[in-house]
């Protein structure tokens, strides 16, 4: 079945610094006045991975305990460079040990609610779900994700058509 998660990994912080104005001080011992520039510096969480519960808490209905935890193997290894996962239905079937009828209920039902987009063995997971990293990867992601709607595909017609795909996918990159 699919292996733990792990749950400790070190935390990114990046820190914005701004000049806000200037102020001006008294030196208590001297009494001398001395304008100063006043700085406000921000740490905020760099690389971050937002998780949108809302969206999965829709098709969790429709999911069990072992449909749940295949969504978390294509979470724990999606791409996060590109939000995907490139894999066949068998080689996830291989690595997780789940049912092929799992595997494709598990898929039709997280497309039906637009968690994923399926396009030639490849998992697309919707950055409004699921991202990593800063607001205008995110964003870049997100456009690449919605032009896959407009990009007709004929529908598989058996698993050896789709281990075909992947094949040729593979050779392209």
């Amino acid at each position: 079945m699919v292996d733990k998660m792990k749950t400790s990994k070190s935390v990114n912080t990046c820190r914005k610094t701004k000049i806000i104005g200037t102020q001006q001080y008294i030196n208590r011992d001297t009494g001398e006045i001395i304008d100063c520039q006043v700085m406000e510096i921000e740490e905020r969480d760099a690389n971050f991975q937002k998780f949108w519960i809302g969206h999965i808490l829709a098709a969790v209905d429709e999911l069990s305990n072992a449909k749940m935890k295949l969504v978390f193997y294509i979470i724990k290894n999606m791409d996060y460079s590109n939000n995907t996962l490139i894999k066949t239905i068998q080689e996830i079937i291989n690595e997780t040990g789940f049912s092929k009828m799992t595997v494709v209920e598990t898929l039709k039902v997280l497309e039906k609610y637009d968690i994923i987009r399926r396009k030639t063995g490849v998992i697309f997971l919707n950055p409004n779900v699921l991202f990593k990293g800063g607001t205008n990867k995110r964003r870049a992601v997100l456009i690449k994700y919605n032009d896959l709607k407009n990009q007709p595909e004929l529908p598989f017609k058996d698993e050896q058509e789709e281990n075909e795909k992947a094949i040729a996918l593979s050779a392209i990159s």
